[in-house]
């Protein structure tokens, strides 16, 4: 048996008691994951030395710097034999159930959002001019300008999607924020993985970052941490986002990121008969990556008749995909809630198939009808398409998740924008398969209708850096502004006594 650390602190920071829990390994292993017990006193202690170490070390590092920090931490993930990268892969998929291939394959994409040029591409996009956070450089008005991070961001973590905590910490030490992070004991380990990455790289700048797991809804421990942070950053559902809200003090900037919906629009366009194949396998792609749990996933397909194989078969056909990915990268175990959930919605969907006529049939004779139907997995929950010939006929754009996805087929594209409206403050990723004559059109309605992301079909999980998240900003969301007014430079020239 071994035992791993899930929690990250500055140099020589000690702590005297410590909690325990088992996670058992393919092949019958089993390793120790080792925590801290907290009080409130810890963690006003905790947010009081990373501040320290902030004022220290980060504080006076110009932006390039903390570039340079974070893409070179970044770059130790590249090699397979990295330690810190090996044992990612082998105790996350314990840890979360995920498919270790999958993990291995999205967690190496996902850190490739890290590297210098892809930072450099993110700060330019959101800053015109990085360097005022470093200093005070002339604007456009003749004055000047200095952005101002908070000193303290305190980051609430979710647990749906390995390595997303790598990119709130980034956005905080990029505008030069201490971080205080809570990590879920549902997935514990990614954020202390890049701290200590950051640590073999600067360990100045990584004294900045504490890391601790404890169980949500510890209201003395997040009161503590919520109290100490100039910023507050929350991941997770939205009962856990807005259980937050209230206790965050009124002119606090509270970065908020609840559960979302997404969805694709597939055109009749691509599915020719030299494409449909290739499309088909994005969207199952698309539903089968980290089992929807991420909030870019899709949940609702809209199809268009027209294209050469019609709706109802494309449904065939994604079924097929996802019994294929499901041998390929094997869907993780839904809670019994979950499971329930995912029965019902079968069963109310089945129900409806037998009233309009439909009866059970499933495969070619329901296509042929275009009537609507259910295909699922011949065990457990491990994957469902529901079909629905008509927008009106779909209960609900959102699924139970776990690789549930409902289709629905349309004359044309535009005739899924009204079904958007009811979900406008969840929606967030659209995922297209459109012709160019036709994306900038769609893309302008699906915009007003609340979406904040278009992106490729295939593509919903993988979202690039410079994506402004939930539609807002990721850096000048958390910094605030300070402008030296036209003309007050000249008149400060006025004191100066070797002038006349």
């Amino acid at each position: 048996m071994s035992v791993v650390d899930v929690f990250y602190a500055p140099r020589g920071f000690a702590f005297d008691d410590f909690d325990t829990h088992d996670v058992s390994l393919p092949g019958g292993d089993t390793v120790t994951l080792r925590f801290p017990r907290l009080d409130a006193g810890m963690v006003h202690t905790l947010a009081d030395s990373v501040r320290q170490h902030r004022d220290a070390a980060l504080a006076r590092y110009s932006t390039d710097r903390i570039v340079d920090v974070i893409a070179r931490a970044a770059e130790l993930w590249t090699d397979p034999q990295y330690p810190e990268r090996r044992l990612a892969e082998r105790l996350i998929p314990a840890i979360t159930g995920y498919d270790a291939s999958m993990v291995r394959l999205e967690l190496k994409r996902y850190m490739r959002m890290f590297r210098r040029r892809e930072l450099l591409r993110f700060v330019d996009d959101e800053l015109d001019c990085p360097q005022m956070l470093d200093e005070y450089r002339p604007n456009r008005s003749g004055g000047y300008t200095r952005l101002y991070g908070p000193e303290l961001s305190f980051h609430v973590f979710s647990s749906n999607v390995p390595g997303i905590p790598v990119w709130s910490m980034t956005m905080s030490l990029l505008v030069k924020s201490a971080v205080l992070g809570k990590s879920s004991f549902d997935e514990p380990l990614m954020p202390v993985l890049f701290a200590r990455s950051l640590r073999s790289v600067d360990p100045d700048m990584a004294d900045a970052l504490a890391i601790m797991p404890w169980h949500g809804g510890t209201t003395d421990l997040e009161d503590a941490a919520i109290g100490e942070a100039d910023a507050v950053i929350a991941y997770g559902s939205s009962h856990t986002t807005e259980a937050i809200r209230p206790r965050v003090r009124a002119g606090k900037p509270f970065l908020s990121y609840g559960a979302k919906i997404g969805f694709s629009l597939i055109g009749r366009e691509s599915l020719r008969t030299d494409l449909y194949t290739d499309t088909v396998h994005r969207m199952a792609v698309d539903v089968a990556t980290y089992d929807q749990q991420s909030c870019l996933a899709p949940q609702t397909m809209f199809v268009e008749r027209g294209g050469a194989v019609p709706p109802a078969q494309v449904a065939e056909l994604l079924a097929c995909e996802l019994s294929s990915q499901q041998r390929k990268y094997p869907c993780s175990t839904p809670s019994e809630e979950e499971s329930m959930a995912i029965q019902r919605l079968r069963s109310t969907a089945q129900m409806k198939a037998l009233l309009l006529g439909a009866g059970s049939m499933a495969g070619a004779a329901a296509a042929a009808s275009d009537d609507p139907f259910v295909i699922q997995s011949r065990s457990g929950t491990d994957w469902t398409v529901l079909y629905y010939p008509s927008v009106g006929m779909a209960d609900s754009l959102s699924t139970p998740l776990n690789r549930t996805v409902n289709i629905v087929a349309v004359d044309h594209i535009e005739d899924a924008l009204p079904s958007l409206r009811p979900y406008a403050q969840w929606l967030q990723t659209c995922g297209v398969a459109l012709g160019p004559n036709r994306l900038f059109d769609v893309a302008q309605r699906v915009g007003s209708a609340g979406i904040d992301r278009i992106c490729p079909l295939g593509e919903m999980n993988r979202a690039k850096s410079g994506w402004h998240h939930d539609g807002g900003f990721n850096l000048l969301d958390l910094v605030h502004v300070v402008d030296i007014e036209r003309n007050t430079d000249m008149y400060c020239d006025g004191f100066d006594m070797d002038v006349e």
